[in-house]
């Protein structure tokens, strides 16, 4: 009969036990920590010309040649409605830009002077249900998120007829206690979005490039925005937007749409060859896609060949287009 082998047992002391817990336990934190810049979860949202509540989507866009009434689109009927006038007391202005929706409640930057190079921009809430608009701050590009708004606040500047940037704020969703969260974290600061838990800001750096940065809501730099996954796309920022398995991006003067599955490109809008063509922005709303271009085109007022403004909603179920405006590109 053979013997039975005892078992290799390691006998391992009470210190060295102890220093091997905390070690364990030690890399499993190290395995749990957030990457910084790579933390926050959600796509990037960068309020652009429309906002979405439900079935309706809310939309405004301007410069380029055109300005325009804030617009509501129902796309399941593709019914159209004016919620209300760019007009300010009957003046023109530069209408509305960075769309957010909170309830009945559309906020936006809207610039009361009209034309470029000259800016008097103001915080608006405008009541969807009532269609009224009312002023609740200096500034411009807000976003926001959960009950707060955060945007970079102004002051008019009479010396060049135009706004200075102050820094960035935040104000509750009746623009009350309003608090400084930085002060101007970079110069030439842009634009203003959020993934849901912090907010991103944009700007242009030393070699002109437009750069994605990232910020806690209380400030604190966490760093460069590297996630390529947005719901508002241009051809200013590399990025692209993901509705399941499809993905939307511009390619020259055209939007496209690729199948992640099957890696099958569709054309969804082509602006043309033209010098003056281009693609402007596109947001994806689930099952449709705003986009904005420019396409070069024989215009009879001017007798020549020039750019001619397009807004199209695009459902993505059938391709089918309805056209929201048209219009002769220009300042």
């Amino acid at each position: 009969m053979r013997g039975c082998r005892e078992p290799n047992f390691v006998w391992i002391g009470e210190k060295s036990m102890k220093r091997l817990v905390v070690a364990l336990i030690m890399l499993a934190v190290f395995f749990c920590l957030p990457v910084k810049a790579e933390a926050a979860g959600k796509t990037l949202r960068i309020p652009g010309p429309a906002c979405q509540k439900g079935n309706d989507i809310y939309y405004c866009y301007t410069m380029g040649g055109l300005r325009m009434n804030l617009m509501k689109i129902n796309k399941k009927t593709n019914k159209v409605t004016k919620i209300v006038s760019y007009k300010n007391k009957g003046k023109d202005t530069n209408a509305f830009e960075n769309l957010n929706v909170n309830g009945n409640a559309i906020y936006a930057a809207y610039d009361l002077v009209c034309g470029t190079g000259v800016s008097d921009s103001y915080i608006c809430r405008i009541d969807s249900k009532k269609k009224t608009k009312k002023l609740l701050t200096k500034g411009r590009n807000p976003v926001v998120i959960g009950k707060k708004i955060y945007f970079i606040k102004t002051a008019y500047n009479k010396e060049y007829d135009s706004d200075k940037d102050m820094g960035i704020y935040v104000m509750n969703l009746s623009g009350k206690k309003i608090k400084k969260v930085c002060k101007m974290p970079v110069s030439g600061l842009y634009e203003l979005g959020t993934d849901g838990k912090n907010f991103v800001y944009s700007y242009y750096n030393k070699k002109g490039k437009l750069t994605l940065r990232y910020m806690t809501k209380k400030g604190k730099k966490l760093g460069v925005y590297k996630k390529t996954e947005s719901s508002f796309c241009s051809p200013s920022y590399n990025l692209r937007s993901t509705v399941g398995n499809k993905q939307y991006y511009i390619a020259g003067n055209r939007v496209m749409c690729e199948d992640k599955t099957t890696h099958e490109t569709t054309v969804l809008v082509d602006f043309g060859t033209g010098i003056s063509s281009y693609v402007d922005n596109f947001q994806v709303f689930h099952d449709v896609i705003l986009v904005r271009g420019v396409k070069e085109e024989y215009i009879p007022a001017y007798k020549e060949m020039a750019g001619k403004g397009y807004i199209y909603m695009i459902h993505l179920n059938d391709l089918s287009k309805v056209l929201l405006k048209k219009y002769n590109s220009g300042e």
